[in-house]
């Protein structure tokens, strides 16, 4: 069975699940990311600091792959938040390029924060599925990932 409309011509914008996903997490980051600002946040400040509150002693290519932003900001937006005391950096043992992050309590405190603005956000957009079409959604998309070899962090 094909996913997809049997020919080119009959293929419609709306039919490209790629296209909707895109259009549907830029309105939800769009949503959160409005409500970070008015508490002096970046959408950026909060991919970073979620993926630290999940995953201490992330290093740079990780957090760059994990928040999907490129290394250079994720290095930038990483000494920015160090800077303001919510993110520490760790050289590793054997080589100091090697950069190993983690959240601060006062950036563990600020993300606490923010959860729950993100949460928010997730549940509205979630009205009304089941727990079966949830299971199947994730699988869905975890099986998308798995196929474009996006890697998850441990």
């Amino acid at each position: 069975m094909t996913a997809r409309p049997a020919k080119s011509s009959d293929l419609h914008l709306d039919d490209l699940l790629p296209y909707l996903m895109n259009r549907l997490i830029a309105r939800m980051n769009q949503n959160l990311a409005d409500e970070l600002r008015k508490r002096g946040f970046t959408f950026q400040d909060w991919r970073v600091l979620a993926v630290l509150a999940a995953h201490e002693g992330t290093n740079l290519t990780e957090l760059a792959e994990a928040t999907v932003i490129p290394q250079p900001s994720v290095s930038r937006l990483a000494a920015n938040l160090a800077k303001r005391g919510y993110v520490a950096r760790e050289n590793g043992k054997t080589d100091s390029r090697n950069v190993h992050l983690f959240i601060t309590p006062k950036g563990r405190a600020v993300y606490d924060k923010m959860l729950p603005l993100a949460v928010s956000e997730y549940r509205a957009a979630m009205k009304g599925f089941t727990a079966k079409e949830y299971e199947n959604m994730r699988g869905a998309l975890l099986r998308m990932m798995k196929n474009r070899k996006v890697k998850l962090l441990p």
